[in-house]
Formats: structure tokens, sequence, C-alpha cells
């Protein structure tokens, strides 16, 4: 089964989340995220005043695809070879922030908005190559039928959740999708580890990275609760 990467940035900040996860407050101090993707369908949700550099989700492979939370018409486009950039401003508790996602051409891909998606194919009846020369997206390239979710935590497929679990100030999440694979080990000794890698990680000078969740023995980020 190929890998698959959800991103959910969900503050101007930069905290983001694996999107079938539980688990927030990864920091980029307000950097912008630069998303990784992989041979399987990835996504990213791109919340309200964040920055996405998605080139690295959509030349991947895979059926992947971007969610926006405002209307098409509310960006600003831009075009360079074959890299759309949409950016927006917005104003969020009076400060205004600077929305901006980009991204390359791949069939197969789609970028949603609040009233609808287009798909940036490059070839096809619909492609947007034309005779070696990548157009911009227009209005009416727009498909009203189907739209970003209001919350991609709970309106998205989702695949096994995991296990929360509280010790103290922190909070872990197992991720398990085959039981019959899992090491036989208990419980303490998970969490036992997990306190060894969630230490470390705290003392680290930047934001740790989020996790790829390739194996079913690798457990989730933690969060400082």
């Amino acid at each position: 089964m190929p890998g698959q990467t959800k991103y959910f940035i969900s503050n101007t900040n930069g905290f983001f989340v694996n999107w079938y996860s539980d688990i927030t407050g990864v920091e980029s101090h307000g950097q912008a995220l630069k998303a990784s993707g992989n041979s399987g369908d990835d996504a990213v949700y791109v919340g309200q005043g964040t920055k996405v550099d998605a080139t690295g989700l959509t030349s991947t492979g895979g059926n992947d695809s971007i969610y926006l939370t405002g209307t098409f018409n509310n960006y600003e486009q831009t075009l360079d070879g074959n890299t759309y950039t949409f950016k927006r401003t917005v104003t969020i508790g009076g400060t205004d922030y600077q929305e901006e996602v980009s991204f390359t051409a791949s069939n197969g891909d789609r970028v949603y908005f609040a009233n609808g998606f287009f798909k940036i194919d490059i070839t096809g009846n619909d492609g947007l190559s034309n005779a070696g020369v990548f157009q911009k997206i227009k209005s009416t390239d727009i498909d009203s039928s189907s739209i970003t979710p209001t919350d991609p935590l709970t309106s998205q497929p989702a695949i096994d959740k995991g296990m929360p679990v509280k010790l103290g100030l922190l909070k872990y999440l197992f991720l398990i999708t085959t039981v019959s694979t899992l090491p036989l080990v208990s419980k303490a000794q998970y969490l036992r580890y997990l306190a060894i890698v969630a230490m470390t990680q705290s003392m680290l000078p930047k934001a740790p990275k989020l996790m790829q969740q390739d194996s079913p023995q690798q457990v989730a980020m933690m969060l400082f609760i």
C-alpha cells in the first residue's frame, strides 16, 4: 500500500497536524510549510492566513487534493511555467495575514475551494497545457459538485484514528493499522518509549518535522496540553 500524507494547516502561525490524527500544536514559527507527498493520494488543507508550498505534494504521484477555505474569486492567481500560486489577504482578529499556496500541474490532482473545485490535469480535454504552454485557471473551470469541507477531520473519509492516551501534561496518539503486525510489547513499554521520544523532541531548537505514518509501529506526534 503506498504511503499517504494528510496535512491540516489550521493556524496563521503555521500549526499543522496529520489530517487523520487528533493532535495539534506543531509550530513552524510563522514560516511557510513545505508539504511533501508520497505515491499515494496525498492532501493538504490550507487554513486562513497560512502559507503552503505544495509543489512537492502534487508532483509525487497519486490523486492529490488541495483544500482552500475561500471561494475561487477570493484569490489572486499567478502562473510561472507549470507552477500555480493562489494568494489573498485575510483579516483575523483585526490583523491582516497573507494566505498563499503553490502547486504544480499534475494529472489526477484537484484543488478545492468553498464554491467548487478544478482539476489540475496537464493533458486531456480539460488539460491546462495548450501546445506546451500552461494556461491560468478560469472561473468557468470550477465544478461546484464538491467543495472544501468545513471540518476536514470529520468531513473526509478517515483511516484508523488510533487510541489517545493521556499522561500528565503529554498527549499521545497510537496509530494502529494492523494489530497482527504489532510487536508483542506491553502498553507500559510503549508509554516508556513515547516518554523518551517526547522529552527528546521537546528539547529540539526547532519544531520537529511531521512524521509519516508508513509503519504500524510508528507513533504519531505528541502535544503539550
